[in-house]
């Protein structure tokens, strides 16, 4: 069986990538166990001394199911056009590791604008040494409601 670990970079439990990785579960092959993780905001700050000495134990945990996964699934909105701080702190206490290795990654932008975020995920996966898949990488852009 395969294994896909979602990852949603929202701090709302609302937002349109939850909503999008929730529907994808449902339609997903069911010889593929996919793995939403929504927990960003229970994740200690990144230390850069504990991450490779002692990380806390949910970054252990955390670091293991990446380590296993078959491919990451990263649904994300842009964020003062960027990546969300919750996203990157996960991001950063991997940096230390060789989990995303050559681990493949799809990127999903769920988000008003998104296309401004691209660079900085480019950016961190060329530094992680993610293989980003190019066609598994989507915008879904929507209008923002005021």
């Amino acid at each position: 069986m395969k294994t896909i670990f979602a990852i949603i970079g929202s701090a709302s439990e609302h937002s349109s990538n939850h909503q999008l990785v929730r529907h994808l579960q449902h339609k997903v092959n069911p010889e593929v166990n996919l793995i939403l993780f929504d927990r960003l905001k229970e994740l200690p700050h990144f230390d850069p001394e504990e991450s490779t000495s002692r990380p806390p134990i949910e970054i252990i945990a955390l670091r293991q199911v990446i380590q296993d996964a078959d491919l990451v699934l990263i649904s994300s909105p842009e964020y003062i056009f960027s990546v969300p701080s919750g996203l990157k702190n996960l991001l950063e206490w991997c940096a230390a590791t060789t989990i995303f290795t050559e681990k493949p990654v799809s990127i999903i932008t769920a988000s008003a604008q998104g296309k401004r975020a691209m660079p900085s995920y480019n950016v961190l996966c060329r530094d992680l040494v993610l293989n980003l898949i190019p066609k598994g990488t989507f915008l879904f852009r929507g209008e923002r409601k005021t």
